[in-house]
């Protein structure tokens, strides 16, 4: 692990906690997106929840890495 000025640490904080609220929240959608009766409409959001999800775990895990002096295998 690299030692990292504390704005950077503060910033890496709040970047992983705004990560885990917004999947948080996201769980949420699922069971609400299953309820809709049409299968294109839900398709459509069940997709996009999918690439929403992915792209907030790409974030964690670049903020991860960084955070470990990884940054060479940033994604």
């Amino acid at each position: 692990m690299q030692n990292l000025p504390e704005d950077q640490v503060n910033a890496i904080a709040t970047i992983k906690q705004a990560c885990h609220r917004i999947a948080h929240e996201m769980m949420t959608l699922q069971p609400a997106i299953a309820k809709l009766s049409d299968e294109k409409l839900r398709s459509g959001l069940f997709e996009t929840v999918y690439q929403l999800t992915a792209n907030v775990e790409t974030v964690k895990k670049q903020v991860i890495r960084h955070e470990k002096g990884d940054a060479s295998k940033m994604l």
